[in-house]
């Protein structure tokens, strides 16, 4: 053994079962958290609980969330066969979710301290962020960080953990409230009032359609550090055609739409592309 190496004592029987114990006591917690979910017909279905691994949080079950089920007899095996396995809940039906990664994007944090969001159930997780749940609703979509980086959200067809299961706070648990009707907003912006619009009569100038396709063209190649102002550009000349009445206003919604659209892909925020576009339309 080289110099200055340790090595950890080894431990005794006794914290050999107090570790056996707590193991145990946890296994019983997952299982009875998701028996006690299906009982109240909530599906639950197990993923893998691998910290730190590219696998963690996926589904041990071969369809993932569409294989989550009820039955207490086919949960219960689950976790006798995965009795370290995460609970995984469906979103969507019986509740949508605003998952927020408040340690790792501090944009994430500053959102959620506006102190705009209603009171309703809140679940820690394990990293240190929230979910919110919130009443079903159609406009709820699974995204990631197009409100702000780090706000993602979970609808038909997504899936979160269900943290409770491991023994994580829970706020305002008696409480499931409807999504503030501004959330649907923020994922699909409106195109922002257009101020001293000169109005005349269309008149072309030029191919439109190239035109068009060229500002897109630039959004998408734009790199890390030039994207903002790009959409800044691409804003303004979109707004100089309709100006000039080579874009009316169903065009000129089309065109905002295909512009945020590029901006999201490049790897702008709906927040971001909102505040951008605005300083374009003054």
């Amino acid at each position: 053994m080289s110099e200055g190496r340790k090595l950890s004592p080894a431990r005794g029987p006794a914290e050999q079962a107090s570790s056996r114990t707590s193991e145990h006591t946890q296994h019983i917690l997952r299982l009875d958290s998701a028996l006690a979910l299906a009982t109240r017909s909530v599906p639950v279905f197990p993923c893998r609980n691998l910290p730190g691994s590219a696998d963690d949080k996926k589904p041990y079950t071969l369809h993932g969330f569409k294989d989550a089920s009820a039955d207490p007899a086919v949960v219960a095996q689950w976790w006798q066969q995965w009795p370290d396995a995460l609970i995984g809940v469906p979103t969507g039906e019986r509740f949508v979710v605003l998952d927020l990664d408040l340690v790792k994007h501090v944009e994430a944090l500053k959102w959620y301290e506006d102190d705009r969001l209603p009171r309703t159930r809140m679940h820690v997780t394990r990293s240190g962020g929230r979910h919110l749940l919130f009443r079903p609703h159609p406009a709820i979509k699974n995204t990631t960080s197009k409100i702000e980086r780090g706000v993602d959200t979970r609808g038909v067809g997504g899936y979160v953990i269900w943290w409770p299961g491991e023994g994580l706070e829970v706020l305002h648990g008696g409480i499931v409230t409807d999504v503030p009707t501004w959330l649907p907003e923020l994922l699909n912006p409106r195109p922002p009032k257009l101020e001293l619009i000169v109005k005349r009569e269309p008149v072309r100038h030029g191919n439109l359609s190239k035109k068009l396709s060229g500002i897109l063209r630039c959004m998408s190649e734009a790199r890390e550090g030039e994207r903002n102002s790009v959409l800044f550009w691409g804003a303004k000349r979109i707004r100089d055609m309709v100006a000039l009445g080579e874009l009316d206003r169903v065009e000129y919604r089309a065109a905002f739409q295909d512009l945020t659209a590029a901006a999201i892909a490049s790897g702008l925020t709906h927040s971001e592309v909102e505040r951008t576009f605005l300083g374009a339309m003054k």
